[in-house]
């Protein structure tokens, strides 16, 4: 046996040309056994060899083909092997090497192998660019929230100043009333731009800056409370209901009664669904179906059809204003 066939892992076994044994590697006798000593104690399908033997001693080079291993069931495929013709002077004989089945199967698994490596590359490289993307638009988004609530807060001032400005008791009251309701859009511009979110923005906390807002633009002193769970509302969402909220709470705060003057705002969600309620302790009141002092309560109405939502107002020891609208689940306990 050549040294080097006994390097190698795969059974190998040298014959003669009239199919004697004449020697083995040591794969080759754990796997024949060591009294095997002709062709027919290795290989079962003897014509099948004769034809390998054939095209091996046609040339130089090792032949590649397919043949039945002795004792192996019908069900087991053929082993593949390597005939290598071996000459020596007059003598032929031959070196035929069984491959190991499992080290063919390395080559596919390799190439597998990369091509995973391959499209987990590719898929990375398209994750990173879209992370990219994402922290840019995060950035775009920022800025814009930024540039609008500078340019409420400037319109805002110069509304201001134009009521201050005037000496016409209607032309004040109607900048009042634009004051209040920029007033409402920019707290929620605000609190969105503080909030560094895209999804959307907190309920509990856009109320509580309205009710302050209305409180100090009222110029009396009534105390509001607000009872709001922390919810998160989208926002598409926030902008008509922080101009809901506002034109209520203004409304109960004009009708408000006496020195005990009180306004209550609750929020509570439950099964897809919100519920807005501003309370008064004043006289209560049946709002006009149309006209100049309705048209707030319009606009209510109006801005509920648009969240698909729809208002109630009722009397109850004070006017009592309901807005019922969907949305989706919160997301509770945020700091």
């Amino acid at each position: 046996m050549d040294p080097i066939a006994k390097f190698i892992r795969e059974p190998v076994v040298i014959f003669a040309g009239d199919g004697r044994v004449i020697d083995m590697n040591r794969p080759a006798r754990s796997r024949f056994g060591q009294t095997a000593d002709s062709w027919r104690h290795v290989f079962a399908d003897l014509p099948d060899l004769q034809a390998l033997l054939e095209r091996a001693s046609g040339t130089s080079d090792p032949v590649l083909g397919a043949l039945r291993l002795a004792g192996a069931t019908p069900s087991e495929p053929d082993a593949k092997v390597e005939a290598l013709a071996l000459r020596d002077g007059e003598e032929m004989g031959y070196a035929i090497k069984v491959r190991d089945a499992i080290g063919d199967q390395f080559p596919a698994l390799t190439a597998q192998v990369r091509e995973l490596n391959s499209e987990v590359l590719v898929r990375r490289r398209i994750q990173a660019e879209l992370e990219e993307a994402l922290a840019h638009n995060k950035v775009l988004y920022r800025e814009l929230q930024h540039r609008v609530k500078n340019h409420l807060q400037m319109i805002l001032a110069l509304v201001s100043t134009a009521g201050r400005e005037s000496d016409d008791p209607g032309r004040k009251q109607f900048v009042a009333m634009l004051q209040s309701k920029l007033s409402a859009l920019f707290d929620a511009q605000r609190l969105m731009y503080s909030e560094d979110s895209t999804e959307g923005l907190r309920v509990d906390q856009m109320l509580c800056a309205l009710a302050e807002t209305v409180r100090s633009l009222a110029g009396v002193r009534i105390a509001i409370e607000v009872r709001a769970e922390p919810v998160i509302a989208p926002n598409d969402l926030a902008f008509p209901l922080a101009l809901i909220a506002n034109e209520l709470l203004t409304n109960a705060v004009k009708y408000a009664a006496g020195p005990e003057a009180a306004v209550t705002l609750d929020f509570v969600h439950s099964a897809g669904e919100a519920v807005l309620t501003v309370r008064d302790n004043g006289p209560g009141f049946a709002p006009a179906a149309s006209g100049p002092s309705s048209s707030g309560l319009g606009l209510v109405r109006g801005l509920c059809r648009q969240i698909g939502g729809h208002l109630e107002i009722h009397s109850d020891g004070g006017a009592v204003a309901v807005v019922t609208f969907p949305l989706s689940e919160p997301t509770h306990g945020l700091s």
